[in-house]
């Protein structure tokens, strides 16, 4: 009898009580704005509903498309006075009438969208805090039940600016990689990033300044960008991965902090960067052959003065290339590899090529490729050409933590991908599994590349928030949030 009281308490305390728990999303309908005094104003309400609706969390809402089917409905005016503007939303509750008010304000045409991405934050933010009550998980002793945080991105929507979350204006131009440089005792940090033909330098601040950019021959495509210092005198390199007329011409630059200064072209391999900083990385090549197949072993790049070599080999497994490996030195002084596999799950090798772990679930995902023609492909599709996806990076962190990006969208047939979705994911290696140890919530927009900064413990992501089309260069935004 004194045993069962105690658990009919337990019972009673679990079923009584709720758990803040992720809920299900709310069904959500988001009208068209009410717009005031701005010119165009019929355009302008379901073009701002449009944007607004791309940039809600879908962890937190289900949209719907009649107002009758919804729980929530979202209601937003937008008011033009002068060179300000105001967005402001009242957010309806049917199930219990509730009332939320929200509001964002912007100066001037080019801050409309991110003050539209501010107010989908703070908007986030209301129905986070919308209570669900959701049985926990009965449990032998009540002080064992938990609830998991699986996101450790944090971000404070409140604020435009704050100091674990920062977001630029959207940049002109689809970007596809970045990469830093170095960080001033005031932290102001240098950053780089690229496109097919270009590539910026910026100096982040309290804000994102542009203080260089460089353009390549219309022949050439530009890959991916990376940093280090390889011979170690405190002014790093930025390496350029490019392939012109089919064939890797890459180039090495240094920034001074007002140009980019070439040290070295035409050189025949493709780069990638592993390490943790700039001062320590290690940068690898590796060549192509006229059949636009990787070939031969991944090396290191020596430098001396201008001057680069390829140097010890490292044998991969067989389904890795520079673009989608990285490896793990366990305490024994053993390496395994860690590899995306072209249909994007992750595999574990032992150093003998012998695959000894492969996830359930897939990642990765790029829509950053180059092709080259293909007699061999040509026997097997219609297509003369054979088209090779980048992969995403996968990082090593120094406490072991290996950081895996995921993009979904559309994979359609032949050589379409669409991602607009993208979440990162850690892990740590057992010695028999990967293990996930948290993962972030699922974002809008394509991940088309990301650094992080060890010192800071800050993730850099570069996002397309909208693709290139026939009409437009496209729209990225560099975002930066810290890992707690």
């Amino acid at each position: 009898m004194k045993l069962i009281i105690p658990v009919i308490a337990t019972l009673i305390l679990v079923f009584s009580t709720s758990g803040v728990v992720q809920a299900a999303p709310l069904k959500t309908h988001v009208e068209q704005f009410n717009v005031v005094n701005a010119p165009n104003n019929e355009n302008l309400k379901q073009t701002l509903q449009g944007i607004l609706t791309s940039r809600l969390s879908p962890d937190l809402v289900q949209l719907v498309e009649k107002p009758d089917q919804a729980e929530l409905l979202v209601i937003g005016s937008y008011a033009l006075f002068g060179k300000m503007f105001s967005l402001d939303v009242l957010i309806k509750n049917k199930g219990n009438g509730g009332l939320i008010k929200v509001f964002e304000q912007g100066e001037g045409q080019e801050d409309v969208i991110p003050a539209l991405g501010r107010l989908a934050r703070k908007i986030d933010a209301e129905l986070a805090k919308i209570p669900v009550s959701v049985p926990l998980p009965i449990s032998p002793v009540a002080s064992q039940i938990t609830v998991k945080e699986k996101y450790v991105l944090h971000t404070d929507p409140s604020t435009k600016d704050s100091q674990d979350s920062w977001s630029s204006t959207p940049l002109d131009g689809a970007f596809s990689s970045i990469a830093m440089g170095r960080t001033s005792a005031a932290g102001e940090r240098e950053l780089f990033i690229a496109g097919e033909q270009t590539v910026r330098a910026y100096i982040k601040g309290s804000g994102l300044n542009l203080v260089a950019e460089i353009t390549i021959p219309a022949t050439g495509k530009i890959l991916a960008i990376d940093t280090a210092d390889l011979d170690r005198d405190s002014s790093p390199e930025l390496y350029v991965t490019i392939i012109d007329r089919k064939m890797p011409r890459s180039r090495v630059y240094q920034f001074n902090g007002t140009a980019f200064v070439v040290i070295a072209e035409n050189l025949p391999w493709f780069f990638r960067g592993i390490g943790h900083d700039v001062t320590s990385r290690t940068i690898y090549a590796q060549e192509i052959d006229n059949d636009g197949k990787y070939y031969g072993d991944v090396k290191e790049l020596s430098k001396s003065n201008t001057r680069f070599t390829a140097v010890k080999p490292l044998k991969l497994p067989r389904s890795a290339n520079i673009f989608n490996f990285n490896r793990i030195t366990e305490a024994s002084g053993k390496d395994i590899f860690i590899a995306l596999d072209e249909d994007g799950y992750l595999v574990v090798y032992s150093s003998a090529d012998s695959e000894v772990w492969k996830s359930g679930e897939k990642y990765g995902g790029s829509e950053s490729f180059f092709n080259n023609e293909s007699h061999s492909n040509s026997r097997s599709s219609r297509d003369t050409n054979r088209w090779m996806f980048l992969e995403q990076r996968i990082m090593l962190l120094k406490d072991g933590t290996l950081i895996v990006p995921r993009n979904e969208g559309t994979l359609g047939f032949g050589n379409i991908r669409n991602f607009d979705k993208h979440s990162l994911f850690a892990f740590e290696w057992t010695g028999a599994v990967l293990k996930e140890k948290w993962h972030t919530r699922r974002s809008t927009g394509y991940l088309a590349d990301y650094a992080f900064d060890q010192a800071s413990r800050e993730v850099l992501l570069l996002e397309v928030v909208q693709k290139p089309g026939l009409f437009n260069k496209g729209k990225s935004v560099i975002s930066i949030n810290r890992i707690d």
